[in-house]
Protein backbone atom coordinates (compact mmCIF):
# COMPACT_ATOMS: atom_id res chain seq x y z
CA UNK A 1 0.00 0.00 0.00
CA UNK A 2 1.50 3.34 -1.05
CA UNK A 3 2.28 5.92 1.65
CA UNK A 4 -0.38 8.48 0.71
CA UNK A 5 -2.97 5.74 0.26
CA UNK A 6 -2.08 4.35 3.70
CA UNK A 7 -2.48 7.78 5.30
CA UNK A 8 -5.90 8.20 3.69
CA UNK A 9 -7.03 4.78 4.95
CA UNK A 10 -5.82 5.59 8.47
CA UNK A 11 -7.47 9.04 8.44
CA UNK A 12 -10.77 7.65 7.11
CA UNK A 13 -10.65 4.77 9.58
CA UNK A 14 -9.91 7.13 12.46
CA UNK A 15 -12.85 9.35 11.58
CA UNK A 16 -15.19 6.35 11.27
CA UNK A 17 -13.89 5.01 14.60
CA UNK A 18 -14.63 8.28 16.39
CA UNK A 19 -18.06 8.55 14.77
CA UNK A 20 -19.07 5.01 15.78
CA UNK A 21 -17.76 5.55 19.31
CA UNK A 22 -19.69 8.81 19.65
CA UNK A 23 -22.93 7.14 18.58
CA UNK A 24 -22.45 4.31 21.11
CA UNK A 25 -21.93 6.89 23.87
CA UNK A 26 -24.94 8.92 22.68
CA UNK A 27 -27.23 5.88 22.80
CA UNK A 28 -25.97 5.03 26.30
CA UNK A 29 -26.56 8.60 27.41
CA UNK A 30 -30.11 8.56 26.05
CA UNK A 31 -30.86 5.72 28.47
CA UNK A 32 -29.76 7.87 31.43
CA UNK A 33 -30.80 11.42 30.52
CA UNK A 34 -33.58 12.81 32.75
CA UNK A 35 -36.91 12.22 31.03
CA UNK A 36 -40.11 14.11 31.61
CA UNK A 37 -41.58 14.76 28.18
CA UNK A 38 -38.51 13.52 26.30
CA UNK A 39 -37.39 16.87 24.88
CA UNK A 40 -33.91 16.62 26.42
CA UNK A 41 -33.52 13.01 25.28
CA UNK A 42 -34.54 13.89 21.72
CA UNK A 43 -32.05 16.78 21.67
CA UNK A 44 -29.04 14.42 21.84
CA UNK A 45 -26.85 14.62 18.74
CA UNK A 46 -23.41 13.74 17.42
CA UNK A 47 -21.77 16.45 15.33
CA UNK A 48 -18.61 15.44 13.50
CA UNK A 49 -15.73 17.88 13.15
CA UNK A 50 -13.42 18.18 10.16
CA UNK A 51 -11.12 15.36 11.18
CA UNK A 52 -11.33 12.53 13.67
CA UNK A 53 -13.27 14.54 16.24
CA UNK A 54 -16.87 14.49 17.39
CA UNK A 55 -19.08 16.51 19.70
CA UNK A 56 -21.87 14.76 21.60
CA UNK A 57 -24.38 17.20 23.01
CA UNK A 58 -27.76 17.50 24.63
CA UNK A 59 -29.82 20.63 25.03
CA UNK A 60 -29.85 22.07 21.52
CA UNK A 61 -28.49 25.48 20.69
CA UNK A 62 -26.21 26.78 17.97
CA UNK A 63 -25.37 24.31 15.23
CA UNK A 64 -27.81 21.61 16.35
CA UNK A 65 -30.99 22.72 14.61
CA UNK A 66 -32.86 22.50 17.92
CA UNK A 67 -34.07 25.07 20.40
CA UNK A 68 -31.68 25.58 23.33
CA UNK A 69 -32.81 23.81 26.52
CA UNK A 70 -31.34 25.85 29.39
CA UNK A 71 -31.84 23.07 31.95
CA UNK A 72 -29.60 20.56 30.12
CA UNK A 73 -26.38 21.56 31.93
CA UNK A 74 -28.12 22.02 35.28
CA UNK A 75 -29.55 18.49 35.16
CA UNK A 76 -26.19 17.07 34.11
CA UNK A 77 -24.32 18.69 36.99
CA UNK A 78 -26.88 18.74 39.83
CA UNK A 79 -28.71 15.86 41.42
CA UNK A 80 -32.48 15.86 41.60
CA UNK A 81 -35.27 13.36 42.13
CA UNK A 82 -35.04 11.82 38.65
CA UNK A 83 -37.51 9.06 37.84
CA UNK A 84 -37.20 5.74 35.96
CA UNK A 85 -33.50 5.21 36.64
CA UNK A 86 -32.54 8.52 35.04
CA UNK A 87 -29.67 10.46 36.58
CA UNK A 88 -27.25 13.34 36.57
CA UNK A 89 -23.95 12.99 34.63
CA UNK A 90 -25.99 11.38 31.88
CA UNK A 91 -23.29 12.14 29.30
CA UNK A 92 -20.06 11.94 31.32
CA UNK A 93 -20.80 8.52 32.82
CA UNK A 94 -21.59 6.74 29.51
CA UNK A 95 -18.49 8.35 27.99
CA UNK A 96 -16.32 6.85 30.74
CA UNK A 97 -18.17 3.52 30.89
CA UNK A 98 -18.79 2.82 27.20
CA UNK A 99 -16.31 5.01 25.35
CA UNK A 100 -13.03 3.10 25.77
CA UNK A 101 -14.40 -0.32 24.77
CA UNK A 102 -16.47 1.13 21.94
CA UNK A 103 -13.41 2.96 20.63
CA UNK A 104 -11.23 -0.16 20.68
CA UNK A 105 -13.89 -2.28 18.97
CA UNK A 106 -14.55 0.37 16.32
CA UNK A 107 -10.83 0.90 15.70
CA UNK A 108 -10.24 -2.82 15.25
CA UNK A 109 -13.15 -3.05 12.83
CA UNK A 110 -12.49 0.14 10.88
CA UNK A 111 -8.70 0.11 10.73
CA UNK A 112 -8.37 -3.65 10.50
CA UNK A 113 -10.72 -3.78 7.55
CA UNK A 114 -9.02 -0.91 5.75
CA UNK A 115 -5.44 -2.07 6.20
CA UNK A 116 -5.77 -5.62 4.91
Amino acid sequence: MAGSNLLKHVADGGRATVQKTAHVVLEGAKQQVPHDEGELQRSGVVVMGNGAEACISFGGGSGTGRQRLPYAVRWHENNANFQKGRKMRYLADPLQQLGPRAFIAAAQHELGGRLR
